[in-house]
């Protein structure tokens, strides 16, 4: 081999690998809005996209096209929540305890909290759902990067997004009807 071109090879990968991990870096906040739609956790949320961009940039040479870098690493974080979501089963979470009274004034300012309802809603989704709604709406993935994330064609995609988006609109509809629960300040919009 030509030293002279395993030197150009090697300052390619070097700079490769440098402009992708400023992309990352760039995209860190979309990663961490998406994690804490999943986890409600903001702790928890940076966990996962730590390890997910940790998991990216050690892998860098596996990524074959450059242009799905946000997708392929959404992908990673996604497998990061499933096995949290796995090692997770065998442990009882505390908090997630009912007790006779749990009546305390962070509670209530929670329940109030017109973001906070539409969170839980979305949380009330089937994973397949709430993982395209959240990668579409909150993340703004076209389409196409949602398929290439999820690995599926985008005319599940399109359908999963259609079926999230009601069933979501109808749990709003029915938790916002509760009579302790504010009316939002303002209504609440369809996202087409």
């Amino acid at each position: 081999m030509n030293p002279v071109c395993g030197r150009k090879s090697m300052f390619k990968n070097h700079f490769r690998h440098k402009r992708l991990t400023r992309e990352l870096c760039a995209n860190r906040l979309r990663f961490y809005k998406l994690a804490y739609s999943w986890t409600g956790d903001p702790m928890l949320a940076d966990d996962l996209v730590q390890e997910a961009m940790q998991k990216a940039i050690q892998s860098f040479d596996s990524l074959k096209d450059d242009s799905k870098l946000n997708a392929w690493t959404c992908r990673i974080m996604m497998n990061c929540h499933r096995d949290w979501l796995r090692r997770r089963k065998d442990t009882v979470d505390f908090d997630s305890f009912e007790f006779a009274s749990d009546d305390n004034p962070q509670s209530h300012a929670d329940e109030l909290d017109t973001s906070t309802m539409v969170r839980q809603c979305i949380a009330r989704l089937s994973e397949k759902h709430r993982d395209v709604i959240t990668l579409v709406d909150l993340m703004e993935f076209s389409y196409e990067e949602v398929s290439q994330a999820l690995e599926i064609p985008i005319g599940t995609v399109m359908s999963r997004l259609c079926r999230a988006r009601r069933q979501l609109k109808q749990l709003i509809t029915r938790a916002s009807e509760q009579p302790d629960m504010p009316k939002p300040i303002q209504p609440l919009r369809s996202v087409q």
